[in-house]
């Protein structure tokens, strides 16, 4: 796996990635990150899409953010930039090509990845409530028999990470994906695929990005 560039701040400071994915956190509450998306206009595909979607003006606010970040690492305009949604209901994107997306909140704090492969993001509060038991294979259930909650919910994290990069989050169920720690990468196996990611705990957050492993 290509090490992800985790980030944050303004991107005016975006570091040079190449073929790394870059992931970018953030507090959508922050003024200075609302003001930052005002140089992004939503276009009227994008109304559309986020019309009937619940929390829409969250939703706008990130895709104005993931429109800029995108426009700087492709070297184009946010206007040139064509997204659409997948079968699974993730963002595709037309123009530019070659390029992938994937995005996560909860309120107030987003994550947004960009990669030059397919990937997944996800976020959680490391307090959140541990997943049910039956979204854990036995085999991780027999791992984490005595891990504390924060450890389910990274796992939990990770396989939402897992099915986005997959294209099927809409069509999978957390216990039917097998994760497992190989050093500081954490694989993930289902009937679709194999990812490969890394987790990131950061003030009081769990993030995780995931990329489909090559043969």
């Amino acid at each position: 796996m290509i090490a992800p560039v985790w980030y944050q701040g303004a991107l005016g400071h975006l570091p040079a990635v190449g073929e790394q994915p870059l992931v970018w956190l953030m507090r959508l509450d922050d003024p200075a990150t609302a003001a930052l998306a005002g140089g992004a206009a939503l276009r009227e595909n994008d109304l559309r899409d986020l019309a009937g979607r619940s929390q829409a003006a969250m939703r706008g606010l990130r895709r104005q953010l993931t429109r800029l970040l995108l426009a700087r690492l492709a070297g184009c305009h946010p206007d040139s930039i064509a997204l659409r949604r997948g079968p699974a209901g993730e963002v595709l994107v037309d123009t530019p090509e070659g390029w992938h997306i994937s995005v996560a909140g909860r309120w107030p704090h987003a994550v947004i990845g960009v990669a030059r492969q397919p990937l997944g993001v996800d976020l959680e509060p490391e307090d959140a409530p541990p997943p049910p038991e039956d979204a854990l294979t036995p085999g991780e259930r027999n791992e984490l028999t005595k891990a504390p909650d924060a450890a389910l919910v990274a796992r939990w994290t990770a396989k939402e990470a897992h099915a986005k990069a997959l294209g099927i989050a809409s069509r999978i169920e957390g216990g039917d994906i097998h994760t497992w720690q190989d050093g500081l990468l954490l694989r993930a196996r289902s009937s679709e695929g194999e990812t490969i990611g890394q987790l990131r705990h950061q003030g009081g957050l769990i993030c995780a990005v995931a990329v489909i492993r090559k043969p």
